[in-house]
C-alpha cells in the first residue's frame, strides 16, 4: 500500500491525468486572480473563491501575490522596451522561453518596483504570515501529498511537472506571445495572439488582445476566437461569485477604430502641426535674422560715419588749441619807442 500510495496501484495514465488537471486549475487560478482581477482589477471575485485560489497558488507554485503583480505591471508599463523585466525582443526568445523564469526572479529583487508596482494586493494576516512570508511551505507539502497519494516514484514525477508548470506556460506566453503568431490590434509593443483557441493556458494565448486593452477581463476579440477564462468568469457571475467591473464590449474592429485607428491619425495630424510649425518658427527666425543683419549693418554704417566725424571734429579742435597755445607761449617783441 505504502509502495503505490494511498491510491494504491494505478496506470501510469492516472498521474498524468492528475497534473494535467491540477495544471489546469493553477493556470485558471493564474489567469482569472493573479492576472485578470488582482493585476488589473476588471473582476473582482467572491472572498471565498478569492482566498481558494491564493491558497492553491500558495499550494501549487509557491508564487508570491506582490511580486507577480508588480513584474507583470511594468511588463505592461515598459512592454517590449529598456526596462521591460522579461521581452524577448529585448533579450532574445530562446532566452525567455527557456529561462524567463530568471528574468522574473531577478526582477522581483528589486524593492523599488515591488512599492511602485505592486500596490493594492493583499496585505492580511494570512498572506504576511504563510502566503508571502513562507511561501516554500506549500510547495513543500504539495510534494508530501503526492507522494502520499501515488507513492514516492509517482508522486516525485507528480510534484515535478507541477513545480516547473507555471514556469513553463509563463515563459511560452512571455516569450511566443511577443514573437509568434496574428495581430488583431496594432500595438505599440510586439504582441501577438499566439492561437485563436484560448483554452490550454485559459486564454492568455489571445495576448496581442489583451494588451490592446489590458484591464478587460475578456480577451476575446474576433467571432472566432474562445477565452475559455471569460467562459469561467461568466460562469462565477451567474452564480454572484465574481464582479465583472470591465470586459471589452466593442468588436476588434470598432474598437481598433476607436483606440487604435483615431490615435494613428491624431499622432500623424500632431507630427504634421508640429513640422508646419517648425516651418513657421524657421521661416520668421530667417526674417528676424535678415532684419537684425541689415539693421546691424545700417548700425554699423552710422557709427563708423558719425566716428569720423567726430574724429575730424577732435582734429580740427585740437589744432585750434595748438595755435592758441602757441600764441599765449611767444612773448611780444617790445620796440624802441616804448
Amino acid at each position: 500500500m505504502l509502495e503505490f500510495g494511498l491510491l494504491g496501484a494505478q496506470p501510469w495514465w492516472v498521474p498524468v491525468l492528475y497534473v494535467v488537471i491540477l495544471g489546469h486549475v493553477t493556470n485558471l487560478c493564474v489567469t482569472l486572480y493573479l492576472h485578470r482581477s488582482a493585476t488589473h482589477e476588471g473582476v473582482v471575485f467572491h472572498p471565498a473563491v478569492e482566498h481558494f485560489m491564493r491558497f492553491w497558488l500558495w499550494l501549487t507554485t509557491s508564487v508570491i501575490t506582490k511580486e507577480w503583480v508588480a513584474c507583470h505591471r511594468k511588463h505592461h508599463a515598459f512592454s517590449d522596451r529598456e526596462g521591460d523585466p522579461h521581452s524577448p525582443v529585448q533579450e532574445g526568445l530562446l532566452e525567455i522561453v527557456f529561462g524567463g523564469v530568471f528574468f522574473y526572479h531577478e526582477a522581483c529583487k528589486d524593492e523599488s518596483m515591488l512599492e511602485k508596482y505592486g500596490k493594492g494586493c493583499p496585505q492580511d494576516w494570512i498572506e504576511n504570515k504563510l502566503y508571502s512570508g513562507r511561501h516554500w511551505y506549500g510547495i513543500a507539502a504539495m510534494l508530501l501529498i503526492d507522494i502520499a497519494l501515488f507513492g514516492a516514484l509517482w508522486g516525485l514525477f507528480a510534484w515535478v511537472c507541477m513545480a516547473v508548470w507555471l514556469p513553463i506556460f509563463g515563459n511560452i506566453i512571455n516569450g511566443v506571445g511577443h514573437a509568434l503568431g496574428y495581430r488583431n490590434f496594432d500595438t505599440k509593443d510586439h504582441s501577438r495572439n499566439i492561437i485563436p483557441l484560448g483554452v490550454w493556458i485559459v486564454g492568455e494565448e489571445l495576448h496581442n488582445n489583451h494588451h490592446a486593452d489590458p484591464r478587460s477581463a475578456s480577451f476575446r476579440a474576433k467571432w472566432y476566437e474562445f477565452d475559455i477564462g471569460w467562459a469561467y468568469i461568466k460562469i462565477l457571475s451567474w452564480f454572484k461569485l465574481a464582479n465583472i467591473v470591465y470586459a471589452r464590449s466593442l468588436s476588434a474592429k470598432e474598437f481598433a477604430e476607436k483606440y487604435y485607428v483615431r490615435a494613428a491619425q491624431a499622432a500623424s495630424e500632431m507630427k504634421q502641426a508640429a513640422t508646419d510649425m517648425a516651418g513657421e518658427l524657421s521661416a520668421a527666425a530667417g526674417g528676424f535674422g535678415a532684419a537684425a543683419s541689415a539693421a546691424a549693418g545700417e548700425f554699423s554704417a552710422k557709427a563708423t560715419a558719425a566716428a569720423g566725424e567726430f574724429s575730424a571734429k577732435a582734429s580740427a579742435a585740437a589744432g585750434e588749441l595748438s595755435a592758441a597755445a602757441e600764441q599765449i607761449a611767444t612773448p611780444k617783441r617790445v620796440t624802441a619807442t616804448e
